[in-house]
């Protein structure tokens, strides 16, 4: 049955193609909005990620990173008293004014961090290293937002204002996207602390590295009974950050939406080109249960076409998604591609091709013997 499908699905040629490309069109958006969505999800919470830790100290409050508070400097005593706390590292993210060389005023978000052996911020060179941070008042920028920051000629060197202060440019990040769309400056913790207008300890979050991670909940509840502060586990800020940027701003809803549409779109060019094939050998059909074939061979016509279809026009699909991901990366959007995004999106594709049968399996089931002999 499997050599009757496929030669009978590759009989009209015009067809055929149109449901491969009608697969590999919905497949596409499939894995592309599947993989963007992720890619949303990483880039929503990449400082939380990159910083790394165990437990994050803020103000009360706080329900998404971009959005904290400073902290007193008391604060750093607070977080480090519980004996399970190996170090203390202060954290500064916030929104700041950024005069460009041609006077006009960006908002950029300033990432201020303190050097670790463990956890090398920033985590994504294009030009220069991390240490090249370590003179006072150097900064990195994305080399996609150095036309957004107006930066004309070399980025390196180039001299940018934020707030009263002046920075020079020392190196140059590889696609570090924010996902509110203000350029990420980053800078060591002391020159954060000017730029932000920020007291000698003073920070916006406190990062523990914990000695056991097996702790974690009782420094959590240590630090909780402060009135101001309040701590988190690495992983619960993450996912917080991400469902308050992804869900709760209606992106992922979007993002759902298209696939949904794409797949929908895909239902109806296979379900048309499967059931005009199916229409087509009714009588070889009916010929068949006549002599005896049992339904569920009757069936595997369809099913062994609907799985063709899946197969070949979800691959060419899979393919375009690659080349759309790496289009993407000059636009500063990044599309996710790993090994949950790939199965999730053959699941769908595969679930499409099902569906869309249906109406042929349909048709198949309710032919008589008779049909034949008319």
């Amino acid at each position: 049955m499997l050599r009757i499908a496929l030669l009978s699905l590759a009989h009209d040629r015009g067809k055929l193609v149109a449901s491969l490309c009608g697969v590999a069109f919905a497949a596409t958006l499939v894995f592309a909005q599947v993989g963007l969505y992720a890619g949303f999800l990483q880039s929503s919470s990449a400082v939380i990620r990159h910083v790394g830790g165990d437990v994050w100290v803020m103000a009360k409050g706080t329900a998404v990173v971009d959005n904290g508070e400073r902290l007193s400097a008391g604060s750093r005593e607070i977080a480090s008293a519980h004996p399970c706390v190996e170090r203390v590292r202060g954290v500064v993210l916030s929104f700041q004014a950024l005069r460009k060389p041609n006077g006009s005023l960006e908002a950029v978000q300033i990432v201020g961090f303190e050097p670790s052996p463990k956890y090398v911020l920033p985590w994504a060179m294009a030009r220069g290293l991390p240490q090249d941070l370590h003179a006072p008042m150097r900064v990195a920028v994305d080399r996609l937002d150095v036309d957004k920051l107006a930066i004309d000629g070399d980025p390196i060197g180039a001299e940018l204002g934020i707030g009263r202060e002046s920075v020079r440019v020392a190196a140059v990040t590889d696609g570090i996207r924010a996902f509110t769309l203000a350029p990420y400056v980053f800078a060591e913790l002391d020159t954060a602390r000017r730029l932000t207008l920020l007291g000698a300890d003073q920070v916006f979050y406190w990062v523990l590295d914990l000695a056991r991670p097996e702790c974690a909940s009782d420094v959590v509840a240590s630090v909780g009974r402060h009135p101001d502060l309040v701590a988190r586990s690495t992983d619960e800020f993450r996912e917080m950050t991400e469902e308050y940027w992804v869900a709760g701003s209606g992106a992922g809803t979007a993002l759902g939406f298209s696939a949904l549409l794409g797949l929908v779109v895909g239902v109806v060019i296979v379900g048309q080109t499967l059931y005009a094939v199916t229409k087509e050998h009714l009588k070889e059909l009916a010929t068949l249960k006549a002599i005896g074939a049992s339904p569920a061979e009757i069936v595997s016509f369809v099913g062994w076409q609907a799985a063709f279809l899946a197969v070949v026009g979800g691959g060419l699909g899979l393919l375009m998604a690659f080349g759309v991901r790496d289009w993407a990366v000059d636009y500063g959007l990044s599309i996710v591609l790993s090994g949950p995004v790939l199965g999730l999106g053959c699941t769908a594709v595969l679930a499409m091709c099902a569906v869309a049968s249906l109406w042929s399996v349909r048709a198949v089931l309710a032919l008589e013997a008779a049909e034949v002999f008319r």
